[in-house]
């Protein structure tokens, strides 16, 4: 995972453009696919273990907490789209540097989830009652 976000943050960081807007553009785009390898890979870690969110709901990581925590994502790079699409794109700078603290914070927390050990089914029903 690490590599992965060396390689995105490399790779962004070697564009080169003709203007200063196509550039940041190009980087905004590299932030969010950024952000969205690091969301998935949040939530590859997170499949089968307990999970501590109380948005996406406690107990066992599976179908319901992947789809809300896309969901997320999803109405956050929405949302930028808009905002972007209102304001012209000066604000690309802005989201880029967002998108890619978050895909940092999200990829430690990758990293983190994959040293977790994944609860047993009998253990997260047993919670639930």
């Amino acid at each position: 995972m690490r590599k992965c976000i060396v390689i995105v943050l490399l790779c962004s960081a070697g564009l080169h453009a003709e203007s200063l807007q196509s550039r940041t553009k190009r980087l905004y785009h590299a932030s969010l696919a950024a952000v969205t390898t690091a969301a998935m890979a949040d939530a590859v870690t997170s499949w089968g273990k307990a999970e501590m969110n109380p948005v996406l709901g406690q107990g066992r990581f599976g179908v319901g907490q992947a789809g809300m925590k896309i969901g997320l994502v999803s109405a956050a790079m929405a949302g930028q789209f808009f905002l972007m699409r209102h304001h012209g794109g000066r604000a690309a700078a802005g989201f880029a540097a967002v998108n890619f603290a978050s895909a940092g914070v999200l990829g430690a927390v990758a990293y983190h989830n994959s040293a977790i050990p994944p609860i047993s089914r009998s253990a997260s029903q047993d919670s639930r009652r």
